[in-house]
């Protein structure tokens, strides 16, 4: 019994660490799918930032490219102030606007910053890209002392009304791009946190409930067993005093009858006195066969299968019964259909399945019939059929005779088909009422047959 518990509880914390592990691989793979969906997303979203730029970019190059104080000749600093304010304007739109100049014939005519950082153009890190129209693209670093600011430039070739040429540039800065996707980043990490924390929950919730749900199925596994032995020690106690209570009261009265012979103290009582005796010892003989069934049942297996030769097995059962069905008046026919047929199986059961079942038979037979055996191969199964030559048992009938305590003789205890039937099942084999054309009843055991490799078989 207390094996049986620990492997419960073993199984039970197998089963949840698996549940456990399962919930947790499911989780992580939820987990993984939605950190793919919010890279992703964060691609798209710095992807669509840098169009956006590069669209402000562009309108504002061309934009100020349009303007009459680029394109027409300049005479003092005050008439660049239009375009100073326009150029701040924009700043106030877009914070990454960090510059924006004006060549004419080769020469810086304005520039406008619009922080204190200084420009030093050391290097363009790529060759112009050429964008929509006449703007090209080009990447170039701006510093003051040790500081560096990596910066875009757009550049837009003009035609003045003087008939010189120029160019507007609009640098902005590289993290404009980061500006520009900061708002939708950052909605989307909430969002991330958000999903993962909701995910989180609810599957270590699940896991909980998982767990819970096993160990009460465990539970109510225990308590079920528990019921169920309840329940078959209550059949078996009914069983013991129903199959009890007449031989006791037939002892009694027997042992009242002697007794009072014993009293009489008559030399030609003796012949009653041994009756009564021989009475009282067929009836004890009768109690301790029930004790034999009951003790059978509730003594554990401790035997193993093995290879066994079900012919011989048949043989030795009726050698062992021989006496029994000479005394009884029963004859024995049986056929065997092959010299050896081997089936794996468990010595103990198989013995009492086969001698409960002939014994059965020799019951039903009475004096002067006889019992037949076949012993055959039909496909995989070994088969067994032991028929007798009594009045037959009905249809309705045939699958309750293997019932617990289900017999239809007044000696008989109503355990063994019962037996044989879980002797045999426990072998993987089953017992069953065939139909026959012969009168009375025909039982047949069928069994696997076993496989050619193997121990070497025995017997009985």
């Amino acid at each position: 019994m207390a094996q049986a518990i620990t492997g419960a509880r073993r199984l039970q914390v197998s089963l949840s660490v698996v549940a456990v592990v399962l919930v947790f691989l499911v989780a992580l793979f939820a987990g993984g799918a939605i950190a793919v969906v919010h890279r992703i997303h964060g691609q798209l979203a710095h992807a669509e930032a840098a169009k956006t730029v590069l669209e402000e970019g562009v309108l504002i190059a061309s934009f100020l490219a349009g303007q009459s104080s680029v394109t027409s000749p300049v005479e003092t600093d005050q008439d660049w102030g239009p375009l100073s304010r326009l150029v701040n304007s924009f700043h106030t739109v877009q914070n990454g606007l960090q510059y924006v100049s004006v060549e004419k014939d080769g020469d810086t005519v304005f520039q406008e910053h619009t922080s204190a950082m200084g420009m030093l153009e050391e290097r363009e890190d790529e060759p112009n890209v050429d964008l929509r129209g006449d703007v090209r693209l080009s990447r170039r670093v701006l510093r003051v002392g040790n500081q560096t600011m990596p910066v875009v430039v757009f550049s837009l070739p003009f035609e003045s009304t003087d008939g010189g040429a120029g160019v507007v540039r609009v640098a902005m800065r590289k993290d404009a791009v980061g500006r520009e996707e900061g708002p939708s980043l950052s909605a989307m990490k909430s969002m991330f946190r958000l999903t993962m924390a909701t995910m989180l929950a609810s599957f270590g919730l699940c896991a909980v409930l998982v767990v819970w749900m096993l160990h009460r199925e465990t539970v109510r596994e225990k308590q079920r067993r528990s019921e169920e032995h309840l329940a078959f020690s209550g059949v078996l106690a009914n069983g013991i005093a129903h199959d009890f209570r007449n031989p006791m009261s037939s002892m009694r009265l027997d042992v009242q009858m002697l007794q009072k012979e014993v009293s009489k103290n008559d030399p030609g009582g003796q012949s009653k006195i041994v009756g009564l005796c021989s009475r009282i010892r067929g009836t004890m003989d009768r109690m301790d066969k029930v004790f034999q069934e009951f003790l059978y049942l509730s003594r554990p297996a401790s035997d193993k299968p093995e290879k066994l030769d079900l012919v011989a097995c048949v043989s030795e059962s009726i050698e062992m019964l021989q006496s029994r069905l000479s005394q009884a008046g029963v004859g024995v026919e049986t056929d065997y259909r092959e010299a050896a047929l081997h089936v794996m199986a468990y010595q103990g059961a198989l013995r009492r399945a086969l001698v409960n079942v002939i014994t059965n038979a020799e019951h039903f037979s009475g004096k002067g019939g006889t019992v037949k055996l076949r012993v055959f191969r039909s496909g995989g199964n070994a088969v067994v059929d032991v028929a007798d030559s009594g009045p037959g048992i009905p249809k309705g009938e045939r699958r309750r005779i293997f019932e617990m305590f289900v017999t239809s003789r007044p000696s008989g205890t109503g355990l063994g088909l019962f037996l044989a039937k879980a002797a045999l099942e426990r072998s993987g084999g089953s017992i069953r009422v065939a139909d026959s054309e012969d009168p009375g009843t025909c039982f047949r055991i069928q069994l696997p047959v076993a496989e050619d490799a193997g121990g070497e078989p025995s017997a009985l």
